[in-house]
């Protein structure tokens, strides 16, 4: 079997909270008529965004031709390409074992001999407030998810302190235990010292961990933070050498790991194992992926020996509109690993058409 054809497909999705956010969802044609499918979650951080036309020239350079099923080359070819696009290399990889598991007749997790778990605890976002307005939106939206079952949140923290604290105050007195606060994510915006200002505020809510709690370049406020709080620190690891140099000097207790950051499966499963070796846990991360990535992010957590602590994978939530014909399923506050072949989702072709919206670097249209 041979790659003939690479197809990208810029698509614009609506948030519940009301954003809008692209995506480019990658589809492999082969020789055999067999199509592999995935995604480049999320693309909304950078200002720069890809020149669909150029990026797919430069990617049947690299991939027509070429036998999916001899992927660990493959995939080392691509990762060593385009070494500084995560996003890209995710839904290359996610697209190249989507193929193989179709031609196995295999998932994911299978292909790489089985996964541990077939359902993974996530946790919904609460996004960063910088406005006590923002508050009451959110515990809406609290509401309505610990109606559906979801009881686990992260809560995006620093914007305004005040609304944090009122937020937490609030659903605590409504719910008291029963909401589960996953995590305070400071995103490493703040100095260390203006990090412990607000985890002090927000400690006493409980949270199960703090999330990069400072740039990660400053390897000691790290070290400052971790010495002087009690609850475990994750960060995002996104290179080999990064989740070397963290393992080494200790300076975080979980790697949070998700394929958009880490620059796809492979890369993931190595950083992973440095964890492993290093006596450090896991959790899977999130860039926010529609169905196709949330399906990959769950096999890749359904593969990991020491995913200790629950994920962030809910995207199939978030998002108003999508690409698949069945969406990824949680339930009771898990999302369940899909089962299929490959990446176990079914493209939807009228959505995709329906959704296709082109890249821009200078604005995102509104819906």
């Amino acid at each position: 079997m041979k790659i003939t054809m690479v197809q990208l497909t810029p698509v614009l999705t609506r948030r519940e909270t009301g954003n809008t956010n692209p995506h480019i969802i990658v589809q492999l044609h082969t020789d055999e008529g067999l199509v592999g499918v995935g995604e480049m979650s999320d693309l909304g951080h950078g200002k720069v965004k890809f020149d669909v036309r150029d990026l797919t020239e430069s990617l049947e350079e690299v991939l027509v031709g070429q036998d999916p099923l001899h992927w660990r080359p493959l995939c080392h070819m691509i990762q060593g390409r385009y070494a500084g696009e995560g996003p890209l290399r995710e839904g290359v990889e996610i697209a190249i074992f989507d193929l193989v598991g179709k031609v196995k007749g295999q998932s994911i997790t299978e292909l790489f001999g089985g996964g541990y778990r077939d359902k993974v605890k996530v946790c919904y976002p609460i996004f960063r407030m910088f406005d006590m307005a923002e508050v009451e939106p959110n515990l809406a939206r609290v509401d309505q998810r610990m109606a559906e079952g979801q009881d686990l949140f992260r809560l995006y923290v620093g914007g305004n302190v005040e609304a944090d604290e009122a937020f937490l105050s609030a659903v605590r007195s409504k719910y008291g235990s029963s909401f589960g606060l996953k995590s305070l994510d400071l995103s490493g915006r703040l100095s260390w010292k203006k990090a412990m200002a607000v985890l002090e505020v927000l400690l006493p809510y409980d949270p199960i961990l703090v999330e990069s709690v400072c740039d990660r370049r400053d390897p000691e406020g790290q070290y400052e933070v971790r010495s002087r709080i009690d609850k475990p620190i994750s960060e995002h690891i996104s290179s080999v050498q990064q989740a070397f140099f963290f393992a080494k000097n200790r300076l975080v207790d979980i790697f949070n790991l998700s394929l958009a950051g880490c620059g796809g499966l492979t890369a993931g499963l190595h950083m992973a194992a440095i964890a492993q070796a290093a006596g450090i846990s896991c959790l899977v991360g999130t860039t926010q992926e529609l169905s196709i990535g949330v399906a990959a992010q769950a096999m890749f957590g359904a593969l990991l020996e020491n995913l200790d602590f629950p994920s962030d994978m809910t995207g199939g939530l978030l998002y108003i509109d999508d690409v698949v014909k069945e969406r990824v399923r949680y339930e009771n506050g898990y999302l369940l690993v899909p089962d299929g072949p490959g990446v176990g989702m079914e493209l939807d072709e009228d959505k995709l058409r329906e959704l296709e919206r082109p890249l821009s670097s200078l604005s995102i249209p509104a819906w």
